[in-house]
């Protein structure tokens, strides 16, 4: 290979990895999150609506379960319903301060990008599209954390509730 065919193998590689990095970069602090978090109930709220549902409502002690098990897998990399410290969904939202609750579910996900293709990819699930569609829940709360050191990246978390 010739000097210049070396220099745009170079160039090739530099920018794929910008390119790259940018895909998984971590959000700035604060922002991006909320960002994120809104855009998930906006997406998820347009869902049910089609299907006849109410509006969720953004419930703090949800989100900050949420948050923390979406920061959870990305910290641990994993992808699941049960915490690194083994604990479920039911303790995670009472840890948080969501309590008197009479249903709960959650959703995970990992790999999407972005807001869209986090909800696309529960619609797309049967279990996680009736948990997105039960008219049911009332309350929301939603997680979004990254670690480019990861398997997926990017991890996402609706958590549910009615009290």
């Amino acid at each position: 290979m010739g000097r210049l065919g070396r220099i745009a193998l170079i160039q090739v590689a530099v920018v794929g990895s910008v390119l790259a990095a940018g895909l998984f970069a971590t959000p700035p602090a604060g922002a991006s999150v909320k960002t994120a978090q809104d855009d998930v109930v906006r997406l998820t709220n347009a869902e049910r609506q089609r299907a006849g549902c109410a509006p969720l409502n953004v419930v703090t002690e949800l989100n900050q379960a949420a948050q923390g098990h979406s920061q959870d897998m990305a910290t641990h990399n994993f992808m699941g319903h049960i915490g690194s410290d083994g604990s479920t969904v039911e303790v995670r939202v009472e840890r948080a301060g969501y309590t008197g609750w009479w249903a709960l579910a959650e959703n995970v996900a990992a790999g999407q990008r972005t807001p869209e293709a986090a909800v696309a990819w529960w619609m797309g699930s049967p279990g996680h599209r009736a948990n997105i569609l039960n008219c049911a829940l009332k309350d929301i709360g939603v997680g979004y954390a990254t670690n480019p050191n990861s398997t997926y990246g990017v991890y996402w978390t609706q958590n549910f509730g009615s009290r």
